[in-house]
């Protein structure tokens, strides 16, 4: 297997283990994700800089913008897919009590009055609804955002789409700096 490709394994690997050693050692419980995500995004951007680098030195003749576009996007993508399925696995089977924590919030926030007015304001579709109609609606849209299948959607959408611009500006990048023609 090409050097590249295990190392973006690797990365994957290391990220997935930063997520469980933190759920482990009680780090990471029912607070916010914000830094996690930090590191994801981090890992990715390497995954695809240093992938790309290493595929392009071994290539004999240069190649064109597309082709380093597709080989960045391809280390990205290893990735993205690992990630992405060890977040499945980590919401629907290692930690399924932060999706009921993040529901619990939510109805926490639904139960206060103030809280369904302002809601209530912000969208004219609710204005002719009673407060139970409008938690029912709201119940069932957490219910649906906080699930490990949506989760694992998101983050595989997410990531996609940052791989690939991760792999133009990088490309772009290593044309202008690295591998031009001298």
């Amino acid at each position: 297997m090409n050097r590249a490709y295990v190392f973006a394994i690797f990365m994957a690997l290391l990220w997935m283990g930063v997520k469980y050693f933190s759920w482990v050692m009680g780090i990471f419980t029912f607070g916010s994700s914000g830094p996690y995500v930090l590191v994801n995004m981090f890992l990715l951007t390497v995954t695809v800089a240093i992938g790309l680098y290493l595929l392009k030195r071994q290539e004999l003749n240069p190649g064109n913008l597309l082709m380093d576009i597709k080989k960045g996007v391809s280390c990205g993508m290893i990735y993205t897919l690992l990630v992405s399925g060890f977040i499945y696995i980590f919401y629907a089977k290692i930690h399924p009590e932060y999706n009921q924590y993040q529901l619990r919030k939510s109805a926490e926030l639904l139960a206060k009055p103030e809280n369904i007015e302002k809601i209530r304001a912000k969208n004219a579709e609710l204005k002719s609804k009673s407060d139970q109609e409008i938690r029912g609606l709201l119940r069932q849209q957490d219910e649906m955002i906080y699930s490990a299948n949506f989760t694992f959607v998101l983050s595989l959408l997410g990531l996609t789409l940052y791989s690939i611009f991760n792999s133009i500006f990088i490309a772009l990048i290593f044309r202008r700096v690295l591998f031009r023609a001298r």
